[in-house]
């Protein structure tokens, strides 16, 4: 091999090695995460929490973030925590810690990534049940209707945050809350009125709210909860 030649290999190894040792630890955190990945996508599939696997997994996810410090990960993270906390073998003492964990990491994962609906309202969630404060549920709440206001999935979850917040959201907040009922009364309606029938049953908040925008959706909601009744 000629010096010239090995003068010109030489810069391209040294740039190879630079780049391989900045995408190490990127590739090293995607394969930690594989488990965790798959964990969560068998528990939205199935509903069964992995009661065995919660400990290893919230460690793979751990050594994720170790490596790499990247939103997907707090959010898994912060995902089961909230198993963790939902899981009936952990101990009732345990269970704030984890939702507390999973409100950090919650946290962590919108600082980097704002734009995350299912998470904001996770972390509306996870405030509610730890009592925080009511503007914070809030807040989490309406920004998860920002940035995904069209998202069937999260329809009845909002819908029971939001009937049980109503009191403390502005007109903003209000506009906003008759909009998602609205929209989950089209696309998700038999969900919405197990939420109603559970927060609203006499529709005290929500006959003011769909009264003047939508009379027909509010008769037929007013229909759905008599038939239920008898």
């Amino acid at each position: 091999m000629t010096l010239r030649r090995l003068m010109v290999l030489i810069p391209v190894a040294l740039v190879a090695l630079a780049v391989l040792s900045l995408a190490w630890p990127s590739f090293q955190a995607s394969v930690r995460y594989l488990p965790v990945e798959r964990g969560i996508k068998e528990y939205y599939k199935t509903g069964e929490i992995p009661t065995d696997r919660l400990p290893v997994l919230i460690r793979f996810a751990g050594e994720a973030i170790a490596h790499q410090e990247h939103y997907r990960f707090h959010d898994g993270l912060s995902t089961l925590h909230v198993l963790r906390a939902m899981d009936y073998k952990t101990p009732a003492l345990e269970r704030r810690d984890a939702y507390v964990a999973a409100m950090t990491e919650a946290e962590q994962s919108l600082q980097q990534a704002p734009a995350n609906p299912a998470t904001w309202l996770r972390l509306a969630s996870v405030r509610w049940i730890l009592h925080e404060e009511p503007e914070t549920i809030v807040d989490a709440w309406k920004m998860s209707v920002f940035t995904g206001r069209i998202h069937p999935p999260l329809f009845p979850k909002r819908a029971e945050i939001g009937l049980a917040y109503h009191g403390y959201m502005d007109e903003e907040g209000k506009a906003m809350l008759r909009d998602q009922l609205l929209l989950a009364w089209r696309l998700r309606p038999s969900q919405l009125m197990q939420v109603v029938a559970k927060r609203d049953r006499d529709l005290r908040i929500s006959r003011p709210l769909l009264a003047a925008s939508d009379p027909v959706a509010l008769s037929e909601m007013e229909a759905w909860l008599e038939k239920r009744r008898r």
